[in-house]
């Protein structure tokens, strides 16, 4: 294969839903630090002193580049390098044979950093075998660097003997790219971009594309001027897929809540059903249990109102990059189906998931003030209860002090009762006449003080 190619695009978020508009994602530079570590397998002096000629990283008092997003607020265009264009390597020895160079191109797309790293041998024509490929350390590519979005991998070259280049031959490539991985890349398609036969595989989150052409066949020139509307193609493609993959997770997460607070509305029409004395305290418990899961339930549906909008918009956004590039003759079968076909469902999909989880917001919201209603409605009736009774036992104690006010009884002689006198001394029948006399005010001043209250009622 002569005039090879390989093109690493990594696509991370800058910015996700929960993090405030004047603040980043906490792992935002996770990107560029993965790049840096990436110059251990790759030295070239360029990813070495990554840090220095990105807008995002300023230096320290002792001269550590520490990351600074601030410095990207006034950015002119997507560019992340104080110049303002890609960064071209320096060439490094193989043990290929050969000297590798390439270049480094770091973007930020909206809320997305991009980075596009493509490697070649310093002579184009020299030609390059699969066990070459190695060379260009692959498996560091694919492993070493972090993008939660994703990655695409691109290889590019000519090769004279090509009458008609077929899948098998690109497997091979493809087999060769992922060796020391776990992936197993699956053949998806055959297109054509930029006047070449485009072959695409897919492992989970990598996409791997195979340009295999006869000698002078690529329109370079095209491919150079397309540069931007094809790398926007594939990151609204990753975009929508990235969206779909944690639409998903999401609405998995909210139905364990959604699970979790059917078993509440059950609870507690079971406390309904308790002894008034401990109905307060299990509502109280009750109440105190759900609150927190509501809240998470809606952010999980407000979520997936949020991963609804992203895919519409990154479906409208691939839908414009893939005309202006089938406008030159190309066909891209795969991102046409997947925009025409594939985008529809998952917005259907995740609008199924809002539509079956939207009645449960209302319902929870409505427990969730129903117990606190029957909770406040209990302690009230035990306030009213505990106000009766302590009005009732000041009557009692009244009444009893009426009798036992009589304390001069103390001053009778004490004797036992005998045959001359049966009657007990005059304190004891005071002592127990007032206690019953208490006892009696307490019970008539309680029906009495609960007959005003239902007749009032």
């Amino acid at each position: 294969m002569k005039n090879l190619r390989l093109s690493l695009y990594a696509f991370h978020l800058y910015q996700t839903l929960d993090d405030p508009p004047d603040t980043v994602n906490q792992d935002a530079a996770n990107l560029w630090e993965s790049l840096t570590n990436l110059a251990q397998f790759l030295p070239f002096p360029e990813l070495q002193t990554l840090k220095s000629q990105l807008i995002s990283y300023s230096p320290d008092q002792e001269g550590n580049y520490q990351y600074s997003p601030q410095g990207e607020d006034n950015l002119p265009n997507e560019w992340l390098t104080h110049h303002g264009a890609e960064i071209e390597f320096t060439s490094i020895p193989t043990n290929a044979g050969f000297q590798l160079g390439g270049n480094l191109q770091p973007f930020r797309l909206h809320d997305t950093y991009c980075v596009d790293i493509t490697l070649y041998p310093d002579i184009p024509d020299l030609g390059i075998t699969i066990d070459q490929l190695s060379a260009f350390k692959p498996k560091a590519l694919i492993e070493g660097i972090n993008a939660n979005l994703g990655k695409v991998i691109w290889l590019t070259g000519e090769n004279h003997y090509f009458t008609k280049p077929k899948p098998e031959e690109a497997q091979k490539w493809v087999n060769a790219l992922c060796a020391g991985t776990n992936l197993n890349p699956q053949f998806i398609d055959e297109d054509k971009l930029f006047n070449c036969p485009l072959f695409r595989f897919e492992a989970q989150n990598l996409t791997l594309l195979v340009s295999l052409a006869k000698p002078k066949q690529a329109d370079l020139e095209r491919a150079n001027q397309d540069y931007s509307w094809f790398r926007d193609l594939l990151w609204s493609y990753q975009k929508i897929t990235f969206a779909y993959q944690e639409a998903r997770a999401c609405y998995k997460s909210s139905r364990l809540i959604y699970g979790t607070l059917e078993t509440k509305v059950q609870e507690f029409y079971a406390i309904l059903n308790q002894d008034s004395n401990t109905r307060v305290y299990q509502l109280d418990a009750l109440l105190k249990a759900i609150p927190e899961n509501v809240l998470y339930y809606n952010c999980y549906l407000r979520d997936l109102k949020s991963y609804y909008t992203t895919i519409a918009a990154n479906k409208q956004n691939l839908k414009t990059c893939l005309n202006y590039l089938l406008t030159s003759g190309d066909t891209l079968k795969t991102w046409s189906a997947f925009t025409e076909q594939t985008c529809p469902r998952y917005l259907t999909q995740i609008q199924t998931y809002i539509d079956y989880l939207e009645p449960g917001k209302d319902l929870f919201s409505d427990l969730v003030n129903t117990i606190r209603a029957t909770a406040a409605i209990e302690q009230s009736k035990r306030d009213k209860e505990l106000q009766d009774n302590i009005q009732a036992v000041g009557v009692g104690i009244a009444a009893g002090a009426i009798l036992s006010s009589s304390t001069g009884f103390l001053m009778e002689p004490w004797r036992l009762p005998n045959r001359e006198h049966r009657i007990p001394h005059p304190f004891i029948i005071s002592f127990f006449g007032s206690f019953i006399l208490a006892f009696v005010a307490f019970q008539l001043a309680k029906w009495w003080i609960k007959r005003r209250r239902f007749k009032h009622q």
